[in-house]
């Protein structure tokens, strides 16, 4: 896990869908702890965006 980058990158309260959006895609780049959620693949495989590859720990 990347607590460097978790400390710094709170999920928002109550956060939008483009929030969570950006958040995931974000953390997928920077943090190999878990995999994006499959609500979050739906939407993302939805608009055509690009799951990036998970870092290597």
């Amino acid at each position: 896990m990347n607590r460097d980058w978790h400390d710094a990158h709170p999920m928002p309260e109550h956060a939008t869908l483009e929030q969570r959006l950006a958040w995931h895609l974000d953390h997928a780049a920077q943090c190999a702890c878990r995999p994006i959620p499959d609500s979050i693949l739906t939407v993302m495989t939805e608009r055509g965006i690009a799951v990036p590859p998970r870092p290597a720990r």
